[in-house]
């Protein structure tokens, strides 16, 4: 199984926001997320965590954030369940 390796050690939260971004599922019939668009979102992501780039967005604005749609996308409710997620991680809930 390749990939990128994870970005933070078990436990750590970049670990479990890396975890979440490689939880996704493409649809095999109808639309979705743009892989791409989520993807590139996500990397972004986890460099404002490690202080490598600036925080994509305000993190309390994750949970209104949507991506273009596509044939074959990630699932929209999976994506927005996990920007969720990702807040109250960053958060600390």
């Amino acid at each position: 199984m390749g990939g990128p390796p994870m970005a933070g050690p078990p436990g750590s939260d970049l670990y479990r926001v890396d975890q979440i971004r490689r939880s996704f599922q493409v649809r095999r019939f109808g639309s979705g997320y743009d892989p791409d668009q989520v993807d590139r979102f996500f990397d972004s992501l986890l460099g404002g965590m490690q202080r490598r780039n600036p925080m994509p967005v305000d993190p309390k604005d994750l949970d209104t954030l949507r991506f273009g749609l596509v044939p074959g996308g990630y699932f929209e409710a999976e994506v927005d369940a996990a920007l969720k997620d990702v807040q109250d991680i960053l958060f600390g809930r």
